[in-house]
């Protein structure tokens, strides 16, 4: 019960990473505002969830982000951890982007970070201090063919948290997690699309890591929840690789 009786703020809540952390901290104990882009998928995941609350809440909206933090803290009585994960899947070759599409990759991962940091932190430290963690990817650690937008917004998110621990401390802990390739919502698409289903999708995916599988959402919670829980109590600042040995080749 690593736990018990703490507040988990999710953005990217009703799926993926989001929704597999949330389920963890809620049955160690916890309890947490489920907050996505679609407000009826979050209520029903956290109809789920004994305790939980469904929110939404447009990541790169200051204000909406703003209005979700404050109205998670005065539902549940405040906020203990974080785990900022919204994001969106958006690939091609550089020539195709343009600055509206380049800038809302942006505004999506690092600045959803961003507003999520900003608001969240000064509740964490009234409440006494508590953890948050952020999500990149392998992207923004290895070179992959039409990924710029994508694996720059991502070694941003690892960068702005490397800076962020810092100033966050003493009493908030921020870490990253960057995974490989991981089954989600945001990656079927590309799996079905890839391989004609789900199933030979992930194993074509699959094929490019040393363990020869993708990973689960699942898997990537227990990274995100060892972060979030004393037993990291004192790790900060640092980037976690959850990606089955992809880029130690």
């Amino acid at each position: 019960m690593r736990f018990d009786n703490k507040v988990l703020f999710v953005t990217g809540g009703a799926s993926g990473i989001g929704r597999a952390t949330a389920e963890r901290v809620v049955s160690e104990g916890g309890r947490a505002a489920i907050v996505d882009l679609d407000l009826g998928k979050a209520q029903e995941v956290a109809a789920t969830l004994p305790g939980c609350i469904g929110l939404a809440a447009n990541v790169a909206d200051e204000a909406q982000v703003k209005a979700a933090v404050e109205a998670a803290a005065a539902e549940l009585g405040g906020i203990d951890l974080v785990l900022a994960a919204a994001g969106h899947a958006d690939f091609g070759p550089l020539e195709e982007w343009d600055t509206a599409r380049f800038n809302r990759m942006m505004e999506v991962h690092v600045g959803g970070t961003f507003l999520t940091c900003k608001y969240a932190t000064p509740i964490i430290k009234a409440g006494g201090g508590g953890a948050i963690v952020t999500i990149a990817s392998v992207a923004a650690l290895i070179a992959n063919k039409i990924n710029v937008p994508y694996g720059a917004a991502k070694a941003a998110i690892a960068g702005f948290t490397r800076q962020f621990a810092i100033e966050a401390l003493p009493d908030v802990r921020v870490n990253c997690v960057a995974p490989g390739r991981i089954i989600t919502g945001m990656t079927t698409p590309l799996m079905i699309q890839r391989g004609g289903d789900l199933e030979k999708g992930a194993e074509v995916f699959g094929q490019n890591v040393p363990m020869k599988r993708m990973g689960t959402a699942d898997e990537l919670a227990a990274a995100v929840c060892f972060l979030l829980s004393d037993d990291a109590s004192f790790i900060t600042g640092h980037t976690l690789v959850v990606d089955g040995g992809e880029t130690i080749v």
